[in-house]
């Protein structure tokens, strides 16, 4: 698969062959700056072939190969939290406070808490299952397909709320998904968002080896100005979460309210 620029549909690319990996190429527009791997894999591959599942196997494999001390302290990392630290459902109990609230790339469906009723969308076929039985025990369903066409099955209006947590940087389209959640969203409904952060000081420290890339998973690499961009044509404003922390942060993590 080949693709313009997703913000800005130009045709014109500058290659970033310093932080490629053959055969991916990441690549800049020249003409709004936005940074793109510019030949993803096809949404038919996503749903068995290239699922995440399996990608994240081969993707744990590399990074042990590339960075072998800091992967370990990450690991140290989420051990640590995962025992002291609140169930995974729980870290979205504080930014969603009630109603239907959709989970765009759910996974299992493990991360919304009660009395949260949950929905998702998710392209692996074997996830998208475990993930439809679990939300219909609560009052909700998994949708099995790409998110751009997966939101269209709502109605308007919908959805208290919308979770995009490590999702957009896998999408594909993601200026006609975040045109699609603002139509299902209520009026004063919100989107949490979490990707990760292109702008950090740690990436132009690491280079390629930057744990925010991942190929060919991770197809857009926003920036705090591009991201604001993006969700500003598609009549969201954004807020950061992590305003005062994210020059340092690998994730930029933010809210989108309609305007």
């Amino acid at each position: 698969m080949r693709r313009a620029c997703p913000y800005c549909q130009s045709s014109h690319q500058v290659g970033l062959d310093e932080y490629s990996l053959s055969p991916w190429r990441i690549v800049r527009c020249g003409e709004c700056s936005f940074v793109y791997l510019a030949n993803p894999v096809d949404y038919a591959d996503l749903v068995e072939d290239q699922a995440w599942e399996t990608n994240v196997l081969k993707e744990i494999e590399r990074r042990k190969t590339d960075r072998p001390f800091s992967y370990r302290l990450s690991q140290l990392t989420r051990r640590r939290l995962k025992i002291l630290g609140r169930p995974k459902s729980h870290r979205f109990s504080g930014v969603f406070k009630s109603g239907r609230i959709l989970d765009v790339g759910c996974g299992k469906g493990e991360n919304l808490p009660p009395p949260l009723v949950p929905f998702g969308v998710e392209i692996s076929k074997n996830l998208s299952q475990i993930a439809d039985k679990a939300m219909r025990a609560r009052g909700g369903l998994c949708i099995h397909g790409n998110a751009v066409d997966g939101v269209k099955s709502f109605d308007s209006q919908f959805f208290d709320g919308v979770l995009l947590r490590s999702f957009l940087e896998h999408e594909t389209k993601p200026l006609p998904l975040l045109i699609g959640l603002n139509r299902i969203l209520k009026t004063d409904g919100i989107v949490y968002i979490r990707v990760p952060n292109f702008s950090s000081l740690n990436r132009r420290v690491m280079g390629r080896k930057w744990c925010g890339f991942r190929y060919p998973d991770h197809v857009n690499y926003f920036s705090m100005k591009s991201l604001s961009r993006m969700a500003d044509k598609a009549g969201f404003r954004m807020r950061l979460v992590n305003r005062a922390t994210v020059v340092v942060d690998d994730n930029i993590k933010a809210i989108l309210e309609k305007t």
